[in-house]
């Protein structure tokens, strides 16, 4: 009697780092350790898992070739008895390709190369490769020399079964080599990737790759990195183990604690291939790729080896015994069983958590990869410094899970100074907030007044110009609300570099957009967390932490409307009242950079939704985004010398790699126009 046919499967999310050559093998070789050891036959790494993502112009560097493939020749030597798929850049016949090594038995078997490349938004990956053409086959000449098949291949290992690789954005296609791959009779098709993080995409990859493996009738694994490219991408480390739209395994995210999550699965191949000669539609498939219609089929290459299979697979429970996942998001479980989550999170949960543990992360790799031992951040007791300060906490919370409260609080006072920097125009409830926030979360607080600073500053200009500037002059205010925030910008790097720290700057998102910054003032900083975080979203945040993490100090910062504090008290400077309602640019925010729309069409989407606000008189709105985009057009110079920070949202402001906007243009004069004559023409019919 023959046993059910059964393959042992495990696939790794790696935290590896930029040219790190020996770590990034070091850790390579610990998840080899960890899956044999589990009996694994089968591992699978992420994209780029050998030289770190993303390298930028680094690819162009031979040596960075040269080492990444060294690097593999090093780690095909602990692959005894044990196929596992790496990914690296190559060198084919003169031009970069974005790889993925399949090797086995310490013999590196062959390469696949990514098809489709993934380009547009943050993604650039055509500056460099090159994407392969689909059907070709070739033979490669590594740096050392060796020979190995390159292209559309098909593995047929013994004692696991036919393996084939599609690489990231390869899956995200309609039209996907994997198909092809499961028709010519791929029972595994594996995803290595290097999928960044945005709020809400791991969601999207659970239903892709159920998906694919039903429509596909396959074990689809899929893998991405874990942590930050010390640039602005967060990986959150997505992990799946899938079978025919079933997701058997799913890992961890967002590990701050370790180098990387491994998961493993015992999966029924007898299962599959019985589904597949039942389904009708599927044989007919089959029957159109062997003639030829989909294209040429991959090249079968047979892996011979001690690739020995479990007994049997693991029992499939009927489906009416199968428990529903008590979870919105299973792989963030894990925090209520390590005690750093009160509670399984819930759909209202998930957005905030995960903007938490992506900025956490963020923090966390860039500090450490960069070697930094401390954080410094200006502590205003606003709202923008308020979560700037929390996610420092949370970060460290999550770094060290095992800390006691005593520890928690030794190693915060160790590791971040806060700082509130008071002129005559702040007020004891900002002061009071700060001091409150930076206690509850153990910081080291300094409390300094500058306005002896500012009026030193005052005198030298009074004695070069012969005139003081005054708040009664209105050419005067923004001269005077600038050298207080410049002030406290260079007061606070001096903290920061006695220290040896790295200093946080605060400006979100909001005020990103609409210039609404001091250069060189509160812009100053080496990374700035919140940059693309919206105003709106960090009220909505800071609320959510306080309701669920139990920031009592935080009650503070709500205290007080937000606002700048650089005017006279008597003043009652608002944010919103220099600007406009956050939930209100927010959205002008959204429709005219993700959605692409000039003015007329942002009034005519959002006018049905905001009437109400505005109190059915167009004029208001109109008025809103003709500052918006006047205001949003000249700041883009300021966007130009943002410091670094993390991308977390759908669309993001940064001109390197997110928005990229002309710093000198017209300010859509004629775009304002027709909406101003619109306008003109619904109120000359009494409209």
């Amino acid at each position: 009697m023959t046993s059910p046919r059964a393959a042992h499967i495990s696939a790794a999310s790696i935290d590896q780092t930029v040219g790190d050559w020996f770590g990034n093998a070091r850790r390579i070789h610990e998840v080899l350790t960890d899956a044999k050891s589990r009996g694994a036959q089968l591992v699978v790494l992420p994209e780029m898992c050998i030289p770190g993502y993303s390298l930028g112009d680094r690819l162009l560097m031979r040596g960075t070739l040269d080492r990444s493939w060294r690097v593999l020749e090093e780690v095909a030597l602990g692959t005894a008895g044990i196929v596992a798929c790496v990914g690296l850049p190559i060198r084919h016949h003169g031009v970069l390709y974005n790889a993925v090594a399949v090797v086995a038995n310490r013999k590196i078997v062959g390469l696949v190369c990514k098809e489709n490349l993934a380009t547009g938004d943050v993604q650039y990956e055509d500056r460099w490769f090159t994407p392969w053409p689909r059907g070709r086959v070739e033979t490669f000449e590594s740096p050392t020399g060796l020979e190995v098949p390159i292209g559309n291949l098909l593995f047929d290992v013994e004692g696991l079964g036919k393996l084939a690789v599609e690489i990231c954005e390869d899956g995200w296609k309609g039209i996907r080599p994997g198909s092809v791959y499961a028709l010519a009779g791929a029972q595994i098709l594996v995803n290595p990737s290097a999928s960044w993080f945005v709020q809400g995409k791991h969601a999207r990859r659970r239903r892709m790759v159920q998906q694919i493996s039903a429509e596909d009738f396959c074990v689809y694994v899929y893998t991405s990195l874990l942590g930050c490219d010390a640039t602005r991408l967060v990986f959150d480390g997505s992990v799946f183990i899938t079978q025919e739209g079933e997701v058997l395994a799913e890992g961890r995210r967002f590990n701050l604690a370790g180098d990387y999550e491994l998961v493993d699965r015992i999966v029924d191949l007898d299962r599959l291939d019985r589904a597949r000669m039942e389904e009708g539609s599927w044989r007919q498939q089959v029957e159109s790729a062997w003639r030829g219609d989909y294209g040429p089929m991959p090249k079968t290459i047979r892996v011979s080896g001690a690739f020995v299979g479990p007994v049997a697979p693991n029992p499939e429970p009927p489906y009416w015994l199968t428990p529903e996942p008590p979870s919105v998001d299973p792989s963030l479980d894990w925090l209520v069983d390590a005690g750093l989550f009160p509670r399984t999170p819930t759909a209202r949960d998930l957005p905030h958590l995960e903007l938490e543990l992506a900025l956490a992360m963020g923090l966390r790799e860039y500090t450490r990869k960069s070697g930094i031992r401390g954080i410094t951040l200006a502590l205003s007791g606003g709202r923008d410094s308020a979560m700037c300060a929390v996610l420092v906490d949370r970060m460290m919370r999550y770094a060290h899970p095992s800390d006691t409260a005593e520890e928690h609080q030794a190693r915060m006072r160790g590791f971040f100074t806060t700082a509130y920097l008071g002129t005559d125009h702040s007020g004891s409830a900002t002061r009071n907030a700060a001091r409150a926030l930076a206690e509850e979360i153990g910081a080291e607080h300094l409390d300094g007044a500058i306005q002896g600073t500012v009026d030193m500053h005052l005198d030298v200009i009074e004695q070069m110009t012969g005139s003081r500037p005054s708040w009664t002059n209105p050419a005067h205010d923004i001269p005077l609300q600038n050298v207080q925030a410049r002030l406290r910008g260079s007061l606070i790097w001096m903290i920061a570099n006695l220290r040896g720290h790295l200093l946080l700057a605060t400006s979100n998102k909001s005020e990103a957009a609409v210039g609404y910054t001091t250069m060189d003032g509160d812009t100053s900083g080496g990374i700035a967390p919140i940059a693309d975080v919206p105003k709106s979203l960090v009220t909505l945040w800071l609320k959510w932490a306080m309701d669920v993490h139990g920031y009592e100090s935080l009650k503070n910062v709500f205290d007080t409307p937000a606002t700048a504090e650089l005017r006279p008290a008597a003043e009652k400077q608002s944010d919103e009242d220099d600007l406009m309602p956050f939930a209100v640019l927010d959205r002008l925010i959204y429709q005219f950079v993700q959605r692409g729309q000039d003015p007329l069409e942002m009034f005519h989407t959002l006018w049905p939704e905001l009437a109400e606000r505005y109190d059915h008189n167009p004029r208001g709105l109109v008025e809103h985004i003709e500052k918006f985009v006047k205001l949003f057009c000249r700041a883009q110079w300021k966007r130009e010398r943002f410091a670094i920070s993390f991308r977390v949202t759908a669309f993001d402001l940064d001109p390197k790699t997110g928005f990229r906007f002309p710093p000198v243009q017209a300010p859509f004069t004629e775009e304002l126009g027709e909406l101003r004559t619109w306008l003109e023409h619904l109120e000359d019919e009494g409209v």
